[in-house]
């Protein structure tokens, strides 16, 4: 891999001597031997990364995008194995009756995940008669008024989106409550190259002992995942932690419940938490 890195290096380095060489040859040798001492004197007097400024800007490009295919070949590893195969039949979630997302009920509302099926994925499987986007009010035949699509993982970009440009440099630990398929676990490991610990935290054992096969698949790294309720696990919290909530609590407890978990959130957030929740908190 060293050698290959190296093979680059030398590769940019000839091609940015022959770009240099040709604007020299466009000048007066009094204006080369300008350009010369200039050249000594901003390597000498300015912070080398403010000379790769652009450099290392695009190397971070490069490398979110490289992670942004990895995290799509790990979506098609799991729409392969057919997990939460999109249904036309009805949720079975406890749908909110006040405040956000109380506009959905079991009949107007359809649950697909976002991470392993984007828009293109959903009118594919709408033009094959997989998934419907209407349904009756009366009838209850889904053809004639729009569903509510509603999905409890983040999309691919949106997981790019939180370790690009969300989660601050200074957070050392990622724990995700309501962990799901592990979209979010599995971006911390790729978009931070393993250096960050993850945690995962999903009720579901089914999700549970999905995400960990994936983990291994890939050979993902740092992640653990706990098959458990977040209020039994006060030990997870961390400084300077990033902790993303995906609506995780609406869909899935009583009202009691919820404000139970935001009390146990709120006494055993540590000090430099960044929490990433949609939709916005204060809804």
């Amino acid at each position: 891999m060293s050698s290959k890195k190296d093979g680059w290096k030398v590769n940019e380095t000839r091609e940015a001597k022959a770009a240099i060489t040709e604007i020299l040859s466009k000048l007066e040798i009094d204006q080369v031997i300008e350009i010369k001492d200039w050249l000594n004197k901003y390597v000498e007097e300015t912070p080398s990364s403010q000379i790769c400024s652009n450099y290392q800007k695009e190397q971070r490009k490069k490398m979110f995008d490289k992670g942004a295919s990895r995290l799509d070949r790990i979506a098609t590893y799991l729409k392969d194995k057919e997990v939460d195969v999109p249904s036309k039949a009805p949720n079975k979630l406890k749908y909110p009756t006040e405040g956000f997302d109380s506009d959905c009920n079991e009949l107007n509302t359809c649950e697909i995940d976002s991470f392993l099926y984007d828009d293109e994925d959903i009118e594919e499987l709408v033009q094959r008669d997989v998934l419907s986007r209407t349904y009756c009010p009366t009838c209850l035949s889904r053809e004639t008024v729009p569903l509510n699509f509603i999905s409890h993982s983040l999309s691919r970009l949106q997981v790019k989106f939180l370790f690009d440009k969300l989660m601050p440099s200074t957070c050392q630990h990622v724990l995700d409550i309501g962990s799901r398929l592990g979209a979010i676990v599995y971006g911390a490991s790729i978009f931070t190259r393993g250096n960050v610990s993850t945690v995962g935290v999903e009720m579901d054992s089914e999700y549970a002992a999905i995400s960990l096969n994936t983990i291994r698949q890939f050979g993902l790294k740092k992640i653990e995942i706990l098959r458990d309720d977040i209020r039994h696990l006060p030990h997870v919290f961390k400084e300077n932690q990033f902790i993303v909530m995906n609506n995780v609590f609406s869909f899935f407890l009583s009202k009691t419940e919820q404000e139970e978990c935001w009390e146990f959130l709120h006494t055993h957030m540590r000090p430099g938490t960044v929490l990433a929740h949609h939709p916005p908190i204060e809804k």
